[in-house]
């Protein structure tokens, strides 16, 4: 009896030696993975995302100073900005100012600009998933003349990578 089934056994793999490979179940199958990771940063505003900041006056020097309150911003990607150009909203006929902003980190201006026109585009040294602080100085200079001053700025963040 055990001899009968040894030799079936020996059959079928004798049987198996004579098929050709096409008879064979031998497929290869791809499987690909694909997603895609979407960008975010989150802001945090000490004053509101609209900030309205009160410029400080010095008549011996004769400019108007001020800066935003804490801006905290967390990116999941390498994140660069640029401040616009600053647009005057209102400032008295015939003055003629001078601007200086900036971006600082609490320890330096990353990005410093006149305000004439836009800045250019700057790695802001992110670290994914970790809020970084920033405010933004302004100095109007030439300030010399009696009225209402207001001007306005947008920071924006981009994709550094872009």
């Amino acid at each position: 009896m055990n001899f009968k089934r040894l030799s079936l056994v020996a059959v079928q793999a004798i049987g198996l030696g004579f098929m050709p490979a096409a008879a064979l179940a031998n497929t290869t199958n791809q499987v690909t993975y694909e997603a895609t990771v979407p960008g975010s940063c989150d802001y945090s505003f000490q004053n509101g995302a609209d900030e309205t900041v009160t410029l400080t006056y010095d008549s011996v020097a004769q400019t108007l100073t001020g800066t935003t309150g804490t801006v905290g911003i967390t990116c999941n990607f390498d994140a660069s900005a640029t401040l616009s150009a600053i647009t005057t909203v209102n400032e008295p006929v015939g003055v003629s100012t001078s601007f200086a902003l900036a971006l600082n980190n609490g320890s330096s201006d990353l990005i410093s600009t006149d305000g004439n026109s836009a800045s250019s585009s700057t790695n802001l040294g992110l670290t994914n998933g970790v809020e970084t602080a920033f405010t933004m100085p302004l100095t109007v200079s030439d300030a010399d003349t009696l009225g209402s001053y207001e001007y306005t700025v947008v920071l924006t963040v981009l994709d550094g990578a872009g």
